[in-house]
């Protein structure tokens, strides 16, 4: 039996829910109307009412949770406890709604296949989703046995993901294997993010030491998968920590994420404090801008596209009616 404490259970969170007059649990999975919770007697399935499930406290993945008596002594799920970390991006169905996918993971780490070029825009944007929650950011390099020179590809994404961890894993091999199990150290909770066939589900399953994620192979001519992970869910580790597993993301987009704009690319926000233009420039080459000229070129467009839709995504949201 996974007791609570391996995957991160602490003495506040026990004293929240004691508090709350309910029985701590970790969120497992989320269907509709209903949860999959981990708890230190076991696994349960709880319900979750209709405009909790609809609402901002919501439950996701990896959420602290107090459970009580539901309708017919049946559990439920009663308060979601305050979250450390959340990883969110904008629906992909709605302009100006946020999505809310794994709350309380101690690292976030964006997986990109080695079999696969190196997509810069693709890469900085989920680590601008990476860092704005709240947790430590990673690189994974997988499927380096596919690759002629990992190493280059991880100087490359070195210098488009500043200040994250980057580590080369070749899962089958069991290359790297050791330094990703020790993001999960200290029931530390791992966030695994990127898009379809990078091998997020194969690293999983290494770790684990056996087949719990089910995997497919990759289209040939493009490197692409297919969306073999349907749901995102947390995986307790053999000893200590968990991982979550998330379905594949093609291009995600940031949500209200100033803070992870600035971390994602602390050179251009370091100089960005610099510029005699303060918040009024947006560093297009103006006499005096102290952005302009002094970093990738590549890079400053990619960060101004991205502030563009943040302010895009922030005027939107003022223009909407109160409620």
């Amino acid at each position: 039996m996974v007791l609570l404490k391996a995957i991160g259970a602490d003495q506040q969170r026990r004293e929240s829910a004691r508090a709350l007059a309910g029985r701590l649990g970790r969120v497992v999975q989320v269907d509709r109307g209903e949860c999959e919770v981990m708890t230190d007697d076991g696994r349960i399935r709880v319900s979750s009412d209709s405009q909790r499930a609809q609402g901002d406290v919501a439950p996701v993945t990896g959420d602290w949770v107090t459970i009580v008596p539901g309708p017919e002594a049946s559990p439920a799920v009663e308060q979601v406890l305050e979250r450390r970390t959340l990883v969110v991006r904008r629906d992909p169905a709605e302009l100006a709604r946020p999505q809310h996918l794994v709350a309380n993971a101690d690292v976030v780490a964006v997986v990109h296949g080695l079999d696969r070029r190196i997509n810069p825009a693709q890469l900085e944007r989920f680590c601008v989703v990476a860092w704005q929650s709240g947790a430590a950011v990673a690189i994974i390099l997988a499927k380096a046995d596919l690759c002629r020179n990992p190493e280059k590809d991880a100087r490359k994404v070195s210098d488009l993901a500043p200040g994250a961890k980057v580590v080369i894993t070749a899962a089958l091999p069991g290359e790297g294997l050791r330094e990703v199990a020790a993001m999960t150290e200290k029931n530390r909770t791992l966030a695994l993010l990127g898009p379809s066939g990078v091998g997020k589900s194969t690293l999983v399953n290494a770790l684990m030491g056996t087949e719990v994620q089910a995997t497919q192979k990759v289209r040939s001519g493009d490197a692409r998968g297919r969306h073999t992970t349907i749901a995102r869910r947390l995986i307790p580790l053999p000893g200590e920590g968990s991982l979550v597993d998330t379905p594949g993301i093609r291009m995600v987009g940031p949500w209200d994420a100033w803070e992870g704009l600035a971390a994602a690319y602390a050179e251009i926000d370091a100089l960005d404090h610099q510029c005699r233009f303060s918040e009024d420039c947006w560093h297009q080459g103006q006499p005096g801008c102290a952005v302009a000229g002094n970093v990738d070129p590549g890079r400053l467009r990619r960060y101004l596209e991205l502030a563009g839709e943040l302010a895009d995504q922030d005027l939107d949201r003022a223009r909407r009616p109160r409620h």
